[in-house]
């Protein structure tokens, strides 16, 4: 096994990498990025144990990684040990400053046992001010639900404070990562930053009851966690109160007075409607399991009807679609221009992407072989070619820039047709009786939903 002991060394090259993942992770892969209450990170130098909710394989890291690097900090992040196996894999984690740790599932004995070395390692690093990253769920998960904690992050934060005598300070730096969607490139990402706490409460009980004082530690970050998460956290009603999360945010803003589309009010909005639901089935459980009866009706009904939502009980005039459909012939060579020329690495993408089984590992792959991969060379490709064939450099930049700009256009001209599709979709089954019955269990599950918001 590669050796991890300078790990936290500060590196140039990875300096360099930062710039460029950056523009690509900030800019590019994502529409919008925000970070709420940034000030809460302790200054560079602290000793600094990040901790978050995971759900969303590398992404979230590098979420974390983009929230934490504007000072120039290089944290170091620990992940689960079976992608280590590969010499090459591990050489490329060991630049990006990962430290593997091994699950009872992920190796045998011989493996589990180094844990205690990169347990002291990453003790160390703390130790001398540095900024450490886990997820102490140790696993991610589709869906927003937390698991429990596992005990290798508590055991990471005692073991530092007993190397300095229990006089480390050791600040502990609870997040929330949360994602307009999981999957789909252009979506919003956002991060919340908790105020950080310390442990010193649980000192004693460390010295006399170390898996107790683990266990109290991992409830009280748990709390901080989940204080900031939309986490559902009734599971044999999941589908349920995540459709109505959806189905009343945007409501439930407007009657607020707030910007609808914007990320952080739509987190707020369903903590919101999560904590009344979650009141409604403590207080009313009879009125709580028929909500949750009209909502899975609800929910079947759009399925096969293959309707989404926002179209029921909406009223759109076929004058209105004719004009969307005038719009959308109009810019339709734009669209094919931008689709022809990305779809070599469109495709490439989808392929690769495809092949594997997580689908929580997609958008990682996504971003890692597309964003950072086949459209750069792909580009690069064109700007050649086209360069050579016209004989003039700024022709070739010019189709590159404007391959890039239709790339947008034609993901955006997409999400549009398939609007549009679920728009004469409603409108030629109105009159049904499926139409009607989704148009009553809406009004209904709206009306439940409003006396328990407003």
């Amino acid at each position: 096994m590669i050796s991890f002991e300078d790990i936290d060394k500060p590196s140039r090259m990875y300096d360099f990498y930062m710039k460029f993942l950056s523009l690509a992770h900030n800019h590019i892969y994502y529409r919008n990025f925000y970070i709420v209450n940034r000030e809460n990170i302790p200054p560079k130098g602290t000793p600094t144990l990040v901790i978050a909710n995971h759900q969303n394989g590398m992404m979230d890291a590098m979420a974390i990684l983009h929230t934490m690097y504007k000072d120039g900090r290089q944290p170091v992040f620990i992940a689960r040990g079976d992608i280590f196996k590969k010499d090459l894999v591990a050489r490329i984690m060991r630049f990006l400053k990962i430290l593997p740790v091994y699950r009872n599932r992920d190796g045998g004995r011989e493996d589990i046992k180094k844990d205690l070395a990169i347990f002291n390692r990453a003790g160390r690093i703390l130790c001398k001010g540095g900024t450490l990253v886990i997820f102490p769920e140790a696993g991610h998960q589709q869906g927003h639900y937390m698991s429990t904690f596992k005990k290798g992050f508590s055991r990471i934060a005692f073991a530092a404070e007993e190397m300095n005598d229990y006089r480390l300070g050791l600040q502990i730096l609870p997040l929330n990562i949360h994602y307009s969607n999981y999957f789909n490139f252009q979506s919003d990402l956002m991060v919340t930053v908790g105020e950080p706490f310390t442990f010193e409460e649980f000192f004693d009980l460390y010295k006399e009851a170390p898996n107790q004082a683990y266990l109290a530690l991992n409830e009280k970050a748990r709390a901080r966690v989940k204080a900031m998460t939309p986490d559902i956290d009734i599971p044999e009603y999941y589908n349920e109160i995540e459709a109505l999360t959806h189905i009343m945010s945007e409501p439930l803003l407007k009657h607020k007075g707030l910007k609808a589309r914007f990320l952080p009010n739509q987190k707020d909005a369903a903590m919101t409607i999560i904590a009344a639901i979650r009141q409604l089935r403590d207080e009313q459980p009879d009125h709580f399991h028929t909500l949750m009866g009209d909502t899975r009706k609800y929910i079947d009904t759009l399925r096969n009807t293959g309707l989404h939502h926002w179209v029921i009980n909406r009223k759109v005039s076929g004058f209105k679609v004719a004009g969307r459909i005038f719009w959308m012939l109009l810019i339709l060579p734009l669209f094919l221009f931008g689709y022809l020329n990305n779809f070599v690495p469109i495709w490439v993408t989808k392929h690769f992407t495809n092949k594997i089984k997580d689908p929580m590992m997609h958008s990682t792959f996504q971003f890692a072989i597309g964003t950072l991969g086949t459209f750069p060379i792909w580009y690069l490709f064109l700007l050649v070619t086209v360069s050579l064939l016209s004989h003039h450099l700024w022709i070739g930049l010019a189709y590159i820039l404007l391959s890039a700009l239709t790339a947008f256009l034609a993901f955006g001209y997409k999400k549009a047709l398939r609007k549009l599709g679920t728009l004469c979709k409603a409108n030629r089954i109105r009159r049904t009786e499926a139409y009607r019955t989704l148009c009553e269990l809406n009004s209904r599950i709206v009306g439940t939903m409003e006396g328990l918001l407003y």
